[in-house]
C-alpha cells in the first residue's frame, strides 16, 4: 500500500496543528483528525472551493494515519463540484484492507503532488 512521501507527511503533521484553513489565493486547505479505527487516526484533508457563494470540497482525501509505524496511508477520495466519491481501502481494528491497489497508488500520488504543491505560492489546479 502506497504512503505519503515523507516531505508531504511534514506538511500534512504541519497543517493537523493548524487551528483555521490556511487559504491559498481563493481556496483553502484543511486537515483534521476526524475518528479513530484501530491503530488508526482518521484524517480529512479537505481543500474548499468557492463558486457563487456555494463551497465546495475540491477535493477531500481521507487519510488513515498508522500511530505505531507513522505512516499516513489516502484510501477514500470525495469532490463535491464532479459527485465523485471512491474508497480504495478500509481501515480495521488491525490493518488497511486493500480494496483497488491502482486507484489507491493514483491517489496517495495525487495526495502527495497537492500537499507539496500547497506549500508554494502556485494556486493548486
Amino acid at each position: 500500500m502506497r504512503t505519503l512521501n515523507e516531505r508531504a507527511a511534514e506538511i500534512l503533521c504541519d497543517l493537523l496543528k493548524e487551528p483555521k484553513p490556511r487559504l491559498l489565493n481563493p481556496r483553502s486547505v484543511q486537515a483534521v483528525v476526524t475518528g479513530r479505527i484501530g491503530k488508526f487516526n482518521i484524517v480529512s484533508l479537505v481543500w474548499h472551493i468557492e463558486i457563487k457563494g456555494v463551497r465546495y470540497r475540491d477535493p477531500e482525501i481521507i487519510i488513515g494515519h498508522d500511530t505505531r509505524n507513522q505512516l499516513f496511508i489516502p484510501y477514500h477520495y470525495m469532490n463535491d463540484f464532479f459527485g465523485v466519491e471512491q474508497c480504495y481501502a478500509q481501515p480495521t481494528a488491525d490493518d488497511m484492507i486493500l480494496l483497488d491497489e491502482f486507484g489507491q497508488y493514483n491517489l496517495a500520488s495525487l495526495t502527495n503532488r497537492l500537499l507539496l504543491k500547497s506549500t508554494s505560492k502556485q494556486v493548486i489546479r
